[in-house]
């Protein structure tokens, strides 16, 4: 599947009609295990994550739902490993509050922009991801779970 942008299910309560970063960046890899470590880095297979978006200039989303765009297309392949993609902003200011489930494994680790590692959790952010070959939204859920 080539993915070429990520859409968020906003919160409930989540007000915002925008939210606006000065700097945004998106990573995406493959990880080995079904659970994530502190280190963010170390979590990529071999240590390498590929760029996908780069923005120093303000970005801002405006939808209810908002849609990452890449500038350069993913193409993820099951069998090199899990998804692992990584979203950073260093001014550390604004977030695109979205909806999530607890899992039983670490599937998240949220930290400061500038610590290579940060807090681990048992959140799952819910995300559809786009491209080509994209999965029908009504069977994304499944198919999620067959990636685990």
């Amino acid at each position: 599947m080539v993915i070429s942008s990520i859409s968020f299910f906003k919160a409930p309560g989540a007000t915002e009609d925008r939210v606006t970063f000065y700097e945004y960046y998106v990573y995406m890899g493959y990880c080995a295990s079904n659970e994530l470590g502190a280190y963010y880095n170390s979590n990529y297979i071999n240590g390498v994550k590929y760029t996908v978006l780069e923005r120093t200039d303000p970005i801002t989303f405006y939808d209810t739902d908002p849609t990452i765009y890449f500038d350069t297309p993913f193409f993820y392949d099951p069998a090199n490993g899990n998804l692992l993609f990584e979203i950073a902003w260093p001014d550390g200011r604004d977030e695109i509050y979205t909806y999530s489930s607890t899992e039983s494994l670490t599937t998240c680790v949220y930290g400061a922009y500038d610590l290579p590692y940060g807090e681990q959790y048992y959140e799952r952010p819910h995300i559809l991801l786009n491209g080509e070959m994209a999965l029908e939204q009504t069977t994304f859920a499944g198919i999620k779970a067959l990636f685990r």
